[in-house]
């Protein structure tokens, strides 16, 4: 599952004694482009110094997001401890400031460290404050994610149709509101694997397929692989050994570039033998 995170973005125009506001949202913003390039290091230096600064200049902004920016590098580093630490503190100061976007950030990102310490309880109750944010404050943009959020704790405890639930809320909204074409493709691909773990092949099929073509269309090869291989898997487990065998054949070139090959030729294989086998009959 993926980590979902939203940027803020707010303007703020005040100048103070040697560093602005415009500054620092300058530095948030390199920050952020940091953790797009995958530079956490980077991140988080740029990140402790704008919430220096904006302690500095009083700018509540620059903290709860500073705050929340090395939390988010600390945790995709796997410095877990660091990650809550700083995550918490993101929550804390959140709680001072009416800013419900802050909330709602920083609990998410305390509820996705908890959840990858397995402490799923503690994990919903936060995901469930940023819902609750989120619909509050009529913030529809922010729903699909936290529903998603919580679909993936109910994934992770097992409870499938209970995931596939709030997977299908953010998916609804998200088809509804125009959401990125990312988004949807995520919540369609959590849909299908749930649909999959419950044996719902049919269903399975259904959701994947729509997640595979709008990767295809993102030119995420990777993601869009995996969907191909849960589609052909579903076909196969199903007993319709020829759509498997075509998804397959069709996805193994892609699945080369991705370094994805072994596990679709050893799918192949097996279909190939239960062809035989009902050749054989």
């Amino acid at each position: 599952m993926v980590l979902r995170i939203f940027l803020i973005l707010l303007t703020v125009s005040t100048v103070a004694f040697g560093v602005t506001k415009e500054e620092i949202d300058r530095q948030l913003q390199k920050a952020w482009q940091m953790y797009e390039k995958g530079k956490y290091v980077s991140m988080e230096k740029i990140s402790k110094k704008v919430v220096q600064e904006s302690k500095g200049i009083n700018y509540p902004k620059g903290i709860a997001e500073g705050y929340y920016y090395i939390g988010i590098a600390y945790f995709m580093r796997g410095k877990i401890d660091k990650a809550l630490e700083y995550a918490n503190l993101a929550v804390d100061f959140s709680q001072k400031h009416n800013n419900y976007r802050w909330k709602a950030y920083s609990h998410t990102l305390v509820g996705e460290i908890l959840r990858y310490l397995g402490k799923y309880d503690k994990a919903l109750y936060h995901f469930k404050i940023s819902l609750q944010l989120a619909e509050d404050n009529k913030n529809q943009k922010m729903l699909p994610a936290a529903y998603a959020n919580l679909g993936n704790i109910y994934f992770d405890r097992k409870e499938y149709d209970k995931a596939i639930k709030y997977y299908l809320k953010g998916l609804e909204i998200g088809k509804k509101i125009n959401i990125r074409p990312s988004y949807i493709a995520l919540n369609s691909y959590n849909t299908g694997i749930a649909h999959f773990r419950l044996k719902n092949w049919d269903n399975a099929v259904k959701y994947l397929q729509e997640a595979y073509k709008i990767y295809i269309q993102l030119g995420d090869k990777k993601s869009a692989v995996s969907s191909a291989y849960f589609i052909a898997k579903s076909y196969y487990l199903a007993g319709d050994y020829w759509k498997a065998k075509q998804v397959v054949e069709k996805n193994t070139p892609l699945a080369k570039q991705v370094l994805q090959y072994r596990k679709f030729k050893k799918l192949l294989n097996k279909i190939n033998r239960k062809l035989k086998e009902n050749e054989a009959v």
